[in-house]
């Protein structure tokens, strides 16, 4: 990316698809609100979902060494970390996502009566696993999952009202205006039509018609996506499995918030 478009955009961003093995989504349950209600949507379907990642550029906890937001084990709702990019964004609609969102899997594990003692059994927490303090629950009705069920009709990502994201394509200084364009501007916009975030991505055919087809993409917002390397780490040695670890410890932290948004395309 040029300086020229890095001072035009807010915020890092990608697109991807919810599979890609540095989200690993593709066990996630979504649902679209529809004018005859709340509709879970068919997990074969969203397998493969369209997804658009904003990786805040300036946060208040986030600096060119990774993350320094400090939680201890006895902190409080008060002493959380608090991002004012993620709760503006709640107070908007937006769905704070669980700390258990990335490691949410398909199908759930089955309940009866042969699991015995199987069933409850402790597995790692990824809490555990990233070696964090685990914070309170923020909100009293958040599901904890474990190793138990989703309660029936319950939906992991939700469609978000109002919400929009725009792809306006964007030729390269010099091209002919009928010639396949090269970079994206995409702009997520809130329900009052103001700009939340935007950033500048490679126009990908296959995900534009993808996001077309399905009429929604999955947004997913926050300090930590895995999209910037750590420091003195070329992107080429940011691997997948790097990225996806710092996709769970953004999640991890409550500090990443996200939902099915409509895509409207600006071609």
């Amino acid at each position: 990316m040029s300086r020229r478009h890095y001072e035009e955009v807010d915020d890092l961003g990608e697109i991807l698809f919810s599979d890609d093995p540095a989200l690993r989504l593709e066990g996630v349950l979504m649902s679209l609100d529809t004018a005859d209600g709340t509709v879970i949507l068919d997990p074969a379907d969203t397998r493969h979902m369209p997804t658009a990642l904003f990786e805040f550029r300036c946060a208040v906890g986030k600096g060119d060494f990774g993350m320094w937001y400090d939680m201890r084990p006895s902190a409080s709702l008060d002493e959380m970390p608090k991002e004012p990019q993620v709760e503006g964004a709640i107070l908007f609609g937006m769905q704070r996502l669980p700390p258990e969102f990335s490691d949410l899997r398909l199908p759930d594990p089955p309940r009866s009566d042969e699991d015995g003692d199987l069933f409850e059994e402790k597995r790692p927490t990824v809490f555990d696993e990233l070696c964090l303090a685990e914070p309170p629950r923020r909100d009293d009705a958040e599901v904890h999952f474990g190793m138990r069920r989703r309660p029936p009709g319950y939906a992991d990502l939700r469609s978000i009202s109002g919400w929009e994201l725009h792809e306006i394509s964007e030729h390269q200084p010099g091209s002919r205006q009928n010639t396949e364009h090269t970079d994206s501007r995409l702009e997520l916009r809130t329900p009052d039509g103001e700009i939340y975030s935007r950033t500048r991505v490679a126009h990908d055919p296959d995900w534009a018609a993808a996001a077309r087809r399905h009429g929604h993409v999955v947004c997913l917002c926050s300090v930590e996506l895995g999209i910037r390397a750590p420091y003195a780490m070329t992107a080429a040695q940011f691997t997948p499995p790097m990225r996806y670890e710092s996709f769970r410890r953004g999640c991890a932290m409550g500090l990443t918030v996200g939902g099915l948004v409509a895509y409207v395309d600006h071609p």
